[in-house]
């Protein structure tokens, strides 16, 4: 299942945009020389992030990575096999999402991806139009708009109800399924490197900026804030954490330099 070579006890799970990715470019230029190392290292460095399979594996293939990564704020995993995925399913699929995400859309001013062309989602989130084309093929979750935020208590507590939930990203909510999170994905990957190298411990890193990569770091034995682009962070506390000193694939670089003393 897992084929790619191992000579680290160690894995690194990332979040994208505004982490690895540049909040505004979308680059992970300045990331380029700890990238390299890890793949050197063969040190596993799983994605965790709210795009689709298709934003992803186009990434993968920049990045060189052959590791599993994670989709949609934890709603599925996939595993590189023989030329092509196997899928692990820990959310509702997008057909589900899509019908109760109309219903609430009745009662709160909400847009979703499904409702937006390929042009706005461009607009919406700087992404070219191929990419947004990409970040519109979903499988579980609904990215959307809220006109009054005032009104988010509503809608998450009709979500809760049809066993969904709504989570804050970098530029959007997201409707999920409850008990969906981050941190349930990367404790199946981590299950998953176990069992083919039996029982290792390994020790885990995980790199984050927004409200929905907490429940991530919290689960890992070192995490890691990036700022925001404009130098502030996320108001939380987690035992152990490092704040990287700079926003983004520089941050991430730093960090991840200093832990493994390159």
């Amino acid at each position: 299942m897992l084929s790619h070579k191992l000579s680290n006890e160690t894995l690194i799970f990332t979040d994208l945009d505004g982490t690895l990715l540049d909040h505004d470019s979308y680059s992970f230029l300045p990331a380029l020389p700890m990238l390299e190392y890890l793949k050197e290292q063969y040190i596993p460095l799983v994605i965790v992030t709210s795009k689709t399979k298709s934003e992803v594996i186009l990434l993968q293939k920049a990045l060189g990575l052959k590791a599993p990564f994670i989709i949609e704020n934890g709603a599925g995993i996939f595993i590189p096999q023989n030329g092509g995925f196997e899928m692990i399913a820990l959310g509702k699929l997008y057909d589900e999402t899509r019908e109760a995400f109309s219903r609430y859309a009745k009662s709160v001013k909400i847009r979703g991806f499904s409702d937006m062309s390929i042009e706005e989602v461009a607009l919406y989130t700087g992404l070219s139009v191929a990419d947004a084309e990409r970040a519109k093929e979903r499988h579980f979750s609904e990215p959307f708009l809220i006109d009054d935020e005032a009104q988010l208590s509503q809608l998450t507590k009709m979500a809760n109800a049809d066993g969904f939930d709504v989570v804050k990203g970098g530029r959007f909510h997201h409707l999920i399924t409850k008990g969906q999170d981050k941190a349930s994905a990367i404790k199946e990957v981590i299950d998953l490197y176990k069992e083919r190298w039996h029982d290792i411990r390994f020790d885990t890193i995980a790199l984050g900026d927004s409200a929905n990569d907490l429940t991530m770091l919290k689960s890992v034995d070192l995490p890691v804030l990036i700022p925001h682009k404009d130098g502030s962070y996320l108001d939380c506390y987690i035992d152990g954490m490092i704040k990287a000193p700079f926003p983004g694939p520089e941050g991430w670089n730093s960090v991840l330099k200093g832990y493994f003393h390159v």
